[in-house]
């Protein structure tokens, strides 16, 4: 857990893979989506909160792949898996993988 960081930390700006927390404090939710929103990368996101109007405003308007609200980082198989911007490669796994493994051809003929 890495406390006192601030939105130009590196340690904010990157896609960093690993067990690290980093903390930064600000002032209201909006604050919090507009910096998480303002970066390259977009794969998961999380949140913690007792207020689920909060839970849903975070959720209309963080723009990553995945959020998670109450919980740990755990996917469901079952889910959509993908990131967004620099992030993710794609839902390539769950029944959602699948799509990107086949290609649509719709033939229209009249003889």
């Amino acid at each position: 857990m890495l406390a006192g960081c601030r939105a130009d930390m590196e340690i904010m700006r990157k896609e960093i893979f690993g067990p690290v927390l980093p903390i930064q404090v600000v002032e209201d939710l909006d604050e919090a989506i507009a910096l998480a929103n303002d970066c390259e990368y977009g794969l998961t996101s999380s949140l913690y909160t007792r207020d689920l109007s909060k839970a849903m405003q975070a959720m209309r308007e963080i723009d990553f792949g995945e959020t998670y609200i109450n919980r740990e980082n755990f996917e469901a198989m079952q889910g959509f898996h993908a990131g967004v911007r620099k992030s993710g490669v794609g839902g390539a796994v769950g029944k959602h993988g699948l799509y990107e493994y086949t290609h649509s051809h719709v033939v229209y003929l009249q003889s």
